[in-house]
């Protein structure tokens, strides 16, 4: 992060780095489990769940996991933290095919953005910032 940069700036900036590792890894190995997953895409034994900033919850199980399974909790802790800033129920995030993950991701960021200027949500940014930034790792 340089210095100067706002939240948002921060923000924006992660989601951008975000969605260019999702375009990069493409639709084919979004849902392939990563090096030393089991045969069902779980983490094999002895490997450890990623944690960062934001915990393990907020981005999986990590590398042994498929992509799309790191990057699914995140989109819907999202719709939530957009919800709740709206006064708006809470609503599941539909399971779209690996193709949809990066606009998923961009919608739900942009309305956590849109939703935190209009009610004065720093740390709604602050948090969004940070599971970019522990997404974007464990991708």
């Amino acid at each position: 992060m340089s210095t100067g940069d706002t939240p948002v700036e921060e923000a924006r900036r992660e989601l951008r780095r975000c969605l260019d590792r999702i375009a990069a890894l493409g639709p084919g190995r979004l849902v392939r489990p990563g090096p030393g997953a089991s045969e069902g895409g779980a983490a094999a034994p002895g490997t450890s769940a990623v944690a960062g900033p934001v915990g393990a919850e907020a981005v999986g199980s990590g590398a042994a996991a498929r992509p799309v399974d790191v990057v699914r909790p995140v989109l819907q802790h999202l719709a939530d933290a957009g919800a709740d800033l709206e006064g708006e129920p809470r609503r599941a995030v539909p399971e779209l095919g690996a193709h949809a993950l990066g606009d998923q991701l961009a919608v739900l960021a942009g309305d956590v953005l849109a939703a935190a200027d209009a009610r004065g949500g720093d740390a709604a940014v602050v948090d969004l910032r940070d599971r970019l930034v522990a997404l974007r790792r464990a991708l």
